[in-house]
């Protein structure tokens, strides 16, 4: 066998200082567990077979992913009863966005839990790889589901480009149910803050919906950052391609959903036939890939988080991909009618329509997708959708899928931002970019600039009226330069509060996918760096337009001159460990907040 067609596990036997023993170890103790043959299985220390790894975040501290070992062990087996191997299941750490946000307001979001939320994106990513590498692993699989950990998974696999590496998304929750009966779901809690103070309801009825807006494992049921990167890793063709829409326990929400475990058991088969036949996950993914899921962003009306996560993604795989490329496709129309911006959740995709297949079948027979886009499954997109039933439209009142006629959207929520649009008599607040998300019927707003420092600061003021109708809320020093937490709370409050139409919020951080309202985010350059957000102040005139794509304050040059000589950097001290490493090594949001230089 050629050097460069060796299963990178030959390596165990060849190193001096690593005795084979070494490396059947563990080997040894998986396949005698119960679901792998158990004590009396036959093992062969010298087996051609390839050494593969099963990576899942469900670790019991984990909501979204509680359920992921068992996935993990269904993979497990079917690998042991199609082929006779073995594999390692392996859990990674990950974030768990439903508990940081829980954390007292009197602790800064930055400096707390929430500063860890972007980061352990790459922490997940580089557990995935260390184990890899470590144990000389031939091949893998990936089991993602709170947010960060599919954008981990995403970016271990463009690591990994060079092995054979299948993605399987562990589901989307099914919604909670109240006391009385009503449907929730989590942004029913996030917002029920909002509501509480606005009068709308008591102390009673927002405890019984914090208490069951999440009833099981799964992740977020709206269209938040979860589901918008488990459809992508779908449509780029890294991951089990159903498993994007797929709910992650049954209607009873006590055990795994049978479909589920069906994804498990085909992941483990296309890691069988990219094995098999010398494929790579790098082998799958071109520039083809990452338009068809910048086009499925905003046809699915994503999380603005998609915007960091997706040029980093490139990066790994070695495509030119970016903010520029993003907004070429933000003429593509709103097509599913899923929270935060319709009304729907994943499971009703699922359920009424179908899931993801056919409405990706339908945007490719209207050309937004390139059917020839490769998968893991070894078939190109076209050929894996060849036999999808289109969707209903005429003859069904379900329209969790919109036609290109009657679209929720005209056009993307999305709006790119790029370059200076200064002049002397106005200031650009992103010349380095933004992203602003957008209402259909709010896609413009000029507005008095209220400024706060931190979060908590800023939803104290909304919670207890002091923000105005036509304000603009500058949320500032939240940038990747200090935490970057995820600001959830304070749209949660204006939404339940029914002033997300009426009050923007432009900020240098990022928001939760579920946030909804007239919001700019990513701005840079951050206020930590000294950008012009850092030098706005209370009264200022801000102007947002998605349609012209503007963002500037009202405010000449020379002023702005003025100001910056006057000031000063707040102090603003991370804590120890990865936060603080991750702060002095990462790169802007507009560059996938990766860290380390660009090539």
């Amino acid at each position: 066998m050629d050097l460069e067609k060796r299963k990178r596990s030959d390596f165990f036997s060849e190193m001096r200082g690593c005795t084979l023993s070494m490396k059947n170890g563990w080997m040894r103790q998986a396949v005698q567990t119960e679901f792998r043959g158990g004590e009396d299985a036959a093992y062969l220390p010298n087996s051609k077979n390839p050494v593969v790894l099963i990576f899942h975040g469900g670790g019991e501290t984990n909501l979204c992913n509680l359920h992921h070992r068992k996935l993990a062990e269904e993979m497990a087996k079917c690998l042991w009863e199609t082929r006779g191997w073995v594999a390692a299941i392996e859990p990674v750490a990950a974030v768990t966005d439903a508990i940081s946000m829980g954390h007292s307001y009197e602790k800064e979001p930055r400096l707390g839990a929430m500063g860890y939320s972007l980061f352990s994106r790459e922490i997940f990513a580089s557990s995935i790889v260390q184990q890899v590498e470590i144990n000389r692993a031939d091949a893998a699989i990936v089991i993602t589901g709170c947010d960060k950990t599919v954008a981990g998974g995403m970016l271990a696999a463009s690591w990994l480009k060079d092995l054979p590496v299948v993605l399987m998304h562990g589901g989307t929750i099914r919604a909670g149910c109240t006391f009385s009966g009503k449907t929730i779901q989590i942004e029913t809690a996030t917002e029920a803050a909002g509501r509480l103070a606005a009068g709308q309801i008591d102390e009673e009825e927002y405890d019984d919906i914090v208490l069951n807006a999440l009833p099981s494992p799964g992740g977020c049921g709206v269209m938040a950052t979860s589901n918008t990167l488990a459809v992508l890793a779908s449509t780029l063709g890294i991951s089990v391609f159903t498993s994007g829409s797929t709910p992650a326990m049954d209607t009873n929400h006590k055990d795994v959903f049978g479909p589920k475990l069906e994804e498990a058991r085909e992941a483990s088969k296309i890691l069988i036939s990219m094995w098999d036949e010398g494929r790579t996950v790098g082998d799958v993914v071109d520039e083809r890939s990452f338009f068809n899921a910048a086009t499925m962003l905003h046809a699915i009306g994503g999380s603005t988080n998609a915007v960091i996560h997706l040029p980093a993604i490139a990066e790994g795989f070695g495509v030119r991909f970016g903010l520029e490329e993003i907004r070429d496709k933000s003429d593509t129309p709103v097509l599913l009618n899923l929270l935060p911006s319709g009304k729907y959740v994943m499971v009703d995709l699922y359920e009424k329509a179908g899931g993801l297949p056919p409405l990706a079948s339908y945007m490719m027979d209207l050309g937004f997708l390139d059917g020839e886009a490769k998968t893991v499954s070894g078939l190109t997109l076209s050929e894996l959708l060849r036999d999808v039933s289109k969707p209903v439209f005429k003859e069904s009142e379900i329209d969790v899928i919109r036609s290109v006629e009657a679209p929720l959207k005209a056009k993307s929520s999305l709006a790119i931002v790029m370059g200076d649009q200064s002049t002397e008599e106005i200031t650009s607040l992103a010349s380095g970019g933004c992203v602003l998300k957008l209402n259909a019927k709010q896609r413009e707003l000029e507005g008095h600039a209220r400024v706060f420092d931190n979060e908590g600061d800023a939803v104290k003021a909304v919670l207890g009226g002091g923000i105005n109708d036509g304000d603009i809320i500058v949320l500032r020093y939240q940038g990747v330069s200090v935490g970057c937490p995820e600001l959830l709370r304070l749209t949660a409050a204006l939404t339940g509060m029914g002033s997300d139409s009426r009050i923007g919020v432009v900020t240098d951080g990022r928001l939760s996918g579920v946030s909804r309202g007239t919001l700019v985010v990513h701005v840079e350059p951050e206020a930590w760096k000294g950008g012009p957000i850092a030098l706005v102040e209370e009264g200022d005139i801000i102007c947002l337009d998605g349609n012209s794509e503007q963002l500037f304050v009202r405010v000449a040059a020379k002023e702005m001159e003025r100001r910056k000589s006057q000031w000063t950097r707040p102090q603003i001290q991370l804590p120890r460990g990865p936060m603080r490493i991750a702060a002095q090594v990462v790169r802007p949001l507009s560059e996938g907040a990766l860290w380390w230089p660009r090539d």
